[in-house]
């Protein structure tokens, strides 16, 4: 093997190593708003009244009374 074949190999493992860490980067940034999202979801399961609300936001706002 001559040298610039053994630079060209250590370029290339250097380019899949940088590939490989940016794709953890996106994939535990993506994790991370999952998680969130999913706690945000079970927030509003908790509550009924929430939940009924981002349903039918207008159900429940006003009480019409006739006498």
């Amino acid at each position: 093997m001559d040298t610039v074949s053994l630079a060209g190999m250590a370029m290339n493992l250097q380019s899949a190593r940088l590939q490989q860490a940016v794709g953890v980067a996106v994939l535990k940034k993506e994790m991370d708003a999952a998680a969130e999202s999913a706690q945000g979801l079970l927030e509003m399961m908790g509550s009924p009244q929430a939940l009924e609300l981002s349903v039918n936001p207008h159900v429940g706002a006003r009480l019409d009374v006739k006498a």
